[in-house]
Order: C-alpha cells, then structure tokens, then sequence
C-alpha cells in the first residue's frame, strides 16, 4: 500500500498547478452534448482554405462499412457503433478522427453520411465529446469541404460547434502535444469561419505551447521521433493554407517558419539513411507521415533543414560510420509534467547496418493498461543494463511514470559518449555506459553499488537478421560479430518484437549477465 501511495505521489509532484487544476474542474463540469455548443454561423463568414500540398491518405475504410485500424477490423454494415470499445480507445479514437474523409477511393455521399452519424450521435449523447479526436475530425473536415467546396448546413453546424467546444475547453489538463492539436484545429477553424476569437486564441496558444514543446535543437519535447513527425506535419499544414490566407500576421508566419525549420533538421539527424526512425518513446509503424514525404512538404514550402543545428538538448546523439548508424539514447523521461510516452529506457540505442535495423527496441504495439505494455516500456525491453530485474524508471499504467532517471552526459565527443544515471539509486546503485564509434562499436558498461546482485545487459536483433551464437560471441548474418570481455554468462532467446500495433515479428535477444563491469565489441567483417 505505502509503495503504491509513494508510486502516485512521485508521478502526481511533476505535475503543473495548472494541470491540477483543470484536471478538478473538467472531472466537475462535464462537456455537454454537441447541441450545447452549436452556436450558429454565417454562410458569408464561411471561407475555404488552399493547400499547396494533398497528403496520403491511408485507405482504412471499405464501401461496406469496414474500417481497418492498428491492425485490427471491425465491419459495421450501414449502422455504425461509433463507442465501439473491444479493441481499445485508441482504435475507437482512430474511428472518430474520420481521416477517412479524403480517401479519395470512397464514394464521397458514403463518406458524409458517416460524418452526419457520427455527428448524429455526438448531438444525441451517445458519443461524448472528447478535444483530442475534435480536433482531429475538425481538421479533417475543413479539409474536405475546402477540397469539395461545398457547404452543408449539418455539417458546418457540427463543425462550429467542435471547434467552440475546442475553444471552450482546450486540454490544459494534459498540455502537450494534445494542447497543440487543439490549438492547430482551432486557428484552422477560426480561418474557416472567420472568427477572429478562435484566432487569437489559437496564435497565443501555438506561440507558447511552440517555444515550450519545440527544444533548441528542433526535437519536440515528448522525445518521441514518431510524435515529432505527427506535430511537425501539423505545423507544415498550418504553414501550408496560413501563407494564403488574407488575414494571416507575418510576425507569426516568421515565428512558425522558424520552429519548422528547427523541427525539419532534428527529423533529419533522427532519420536513418533508409529513411526510418528509431522507435524511441512508443514510435511505430503506420501511424505518422515517414520522414522522406515530411521533408518534400517542407521543402516545397520553402522550408530547409539548418545543417549547423546538431543534437543537444534532445539527449539523443548519433553516431554513423561506413557500415552503421547509430542512436544514442541518453535523454531522461520528458517532459517532467507530461511523461506518457516516455519509457525506462536511459542509455540505449538502436543501430542500424547496410541501411538495415540491426539492434531495435522490442517496440510500441498498444496503448491498453496490460502486461504487454507494461513489457514494451520495461528497461529490459530496450538496448541497456537492467538491475535486479528493476525499471530503471517507475513505469507504470499506460502512461504515467513515478520516479525517473536522472542521466549525466559526462563526456560528448564527436566518436566517444559517456553517460550514466540515477534510476537505481533507491538501492545505491549507478549506471555508467562508454560508447566509442569507429570501424567498430565498443561499449563499457559499469554498475557500481553493492546491492546490484544482479546485471544484465540486454541486446535486441531485429527478425530480419540470421543470429548465431558460436559460444561466447554473437554472430549476425555471417559478418557482424559480439564479443563479451567479463561477461558471466551469454545467453540468446526468442522475444516478439512489435511491427506495428497488434502486429509482431520474432527475434533474437541477447542477455549477458556480468559482475560489474562488461565490454562489448561489435565489429562488422565485411
């Protein structure tokens, strides 16, 4: 009972006062239905926005009423269940972004007839009104009327009445991304219907949640290189229809130009030569735009990364030679007051060879409170020491963490890292990792403490690789070999690393279990 009461207090302190206290006043005031924030609008007031750039559109729903998301579907008929829960919130959320309204494939009289119920049930209280998938819908909608230009009457009263829920009630209880999102669909609805209000907000919303969230070396601070690409596609579509629309501010335009290109050269650094991200920090496949179509968006909008902007503040740092690419991990969890993405997960790394994933994280492939995603946040999930079999951060729930790690970057060279940290101090104990890069990889791992009674080091191989372990050393696909100087034992088995949601590959994981101190070598043979 006591460790669980000190569990939600070392997650409740990081919190703002201000999360605190929005988080008391929405649990007491709860949104109404749709119908109680329709408030009407002009038709002349009505404007369509352009768009120099369509994106994709992933075609996730069927004529039939089959809708495919996070690898799981669902077949609805005519009669949707727009509360549909067996597969989780976060497909129920995928159901009511309707991203599907621009798929192009789909008869456009189907696609507003599932607006109309969604909306129908919104109006009815069958469906609460949540902002995070608001925001989404709204964004989307205005799309599609801009594309189609036409206005219907239930929809734009729909629309208003999201987007002055939006303004209304903005996320101020999580912040974060979620408070950009609101902030992203409320400038563009304000655009839609001319409502200087929603405007002003909007800009003040997105000048300081930008300063915040966007670091000085362009990472967005949830340090999630999937939720990067998320939050930096909604600025290049801000950018986008703002730099033609007659009511837009300079000053403003220049202060997003100057966050996108920021954002553009850390997605650059971030991004492997075959075009793939590291998945850091619940990163997956199928669920942002790759970084190959981010940077020709802001390319055609005259956005161009910064080569002299390097990794700082993000805490990764990446390392590359002729036969590998690799990610350094050696942030700690952030941000203090909105850590849901973030995992225990201090001085990994992930490693690419040949333009192909060598050394991964087990991955992100759900968001439900289960034993799973317990596992896929866990230390010994990712690329680093474990101790005692304990997280080094107090993981726990879907995304709440308690007490983190603390990382200390004690030497930062252009082919030597050395870091350590302070997840296992309730216990005395520290860890410290040297990474030094050349045609080779070697990793000094130290554990200081006498309570550490038991250390592993964990290594990841991605299914695609041929693993063999000829006694002591590791051998990949016949060149890439692991060597284990004071190593106690090497041990290899199978563990399902997530390719997507719901979706798994079988691998190779390496544990090396040491006393104190461990020297790994990776050397590549061909």
């Amino acid at each position: 009972m006591l460790s669980k009461v000190l569990q939600l207090y070392n997650t409740v302190k990081h919190l703002k006062v201000k999360q605190l206290r929005y988080q008391v006043q929405y649990r007491l005031n709860k949104p109404g239905k749709l119908t109680a924030y329709e408030q009407g609008y002009k038709v002349d007031d009505v404007h369509f926005l352009r768009f120099v750039t369509l994106p994709p559109v992933y075609p996730a729903a069927r004529e039939d009423g089959t809708f495919i998301f996070l690898n799981q579907t669902a077949t609805f008929g005519e009669a949707i269940d727009w509360s549909l829960s067996k597969y989780g919130k976060l497909w129920n959320y995928n159901l009511q972004y309707v991203n599907y309204l621009l798929q192009e494939d789909l008869p456009l009289a189907k696609r507003i007839g599932w607006l109309k119920s969604l909306h129908a049930w919104l109006r009815e209280g069958r469906l609460p009104l949540e902002p995070y998938p608001a925001s989404l819908r709204a964004i989307n909608t205005i799309r599609l009327l801009s594309a189609r230009k036409f206005q219907d009457d239930s929809i734009l009263s729909a629309l208003q009445g999201e987007l002055n829920f939006l303004y209304c009630r903005p996320e101020f209880h999580l912040l974060g991304n979620h408070l950009l999102e609101n902030a992203f669909a409320l400038m563009m609805g304000g655009a839609f219907f001319s409502n200087g209000k929603w405007v002003s907000k909007a800009q003040q919303l997105l000048q300081e949640e930008l300063e915040e969230q966007v670091l000085s070396d362009g990472a967005h601070f949830e340090l999630s290189p999937m939720y990067h690409q998320i939050i930096f596609f909604r600025l290049l579509e801000l950018l986008d229809w703002y730099s033609t629309w007659k009511g837009k501010d300079p000053a403003f335009e220049s202060f997003l130009q100057e966050k996108a290109v920021k954002m553009s050269s850390w997605l650059q650094h971030m991004t492997y030569l075959n075009g793939d991200i590291p998945h850091f920090n619940d990163s997956a496949n199928g669920i942002s735009y790759n970084s190959a179509f981010l940077l020709q968006y802001a390319a055609e909008l005259g956005i161009v990364a910064d080569e002299a902007l390097n990794l700082s503040d993000s805490g990764y740092r990446k390392y590359g030679f002729k036969s590998y690419e690799c990610i350094v991990d050696v942030a700690a969890i952030g941000p203090s007051y909105q850590p849901g993405h973030g995992h225990a997960d201090a001085l990994s790394f992930v490693m690419y060879a040949d333009k192909k994933p060598l050394f991964v994280e087990v991955g992100t492939s759900t968001y439900q409170t289960d034993k799973r995603r317990a596992l896929e946040r866990s230390s010994a999930s990712h690329n680093t020491v474990v101790v005692n079999g304990r997280n080094q951060s107090q993981v726990w729930s879907s995304f709440r963490v308690g007490s983190r790690a603390q990382v200390k970057i004690e030497k930062d060279e252009i082919t030597q890292l050395r870091a350590s940290h302070d997840g296992y101090k309730n216990i005395g104990v520290t860890h410290t990792r040297e990474f030094i890069f050349s045609e080779k990889v070697v990793i000094k791992d130290e554990v200081q403490g006498e309570e550490a009674t038991e250390i592993v080091a964990y290594f990841h191989i991605h299914p695609d690789r041929e693993v063999q372990q000829k006694g002591s050393t590791i051998v990949v696909d016949n060149y890439i070999s692991l060597t284990f100087n004071e190593a106690l034992s090497v041990n290899l088995s199978p563990y399902q690393m997530a390719d997507g949601y719901n979706s798994y590959l079988e691998g190779q994981r390496v544990a090396v279990r040491f006393h104190d101190k461990l020297i790994t070598t990776i050397s590549f043979l061909n």
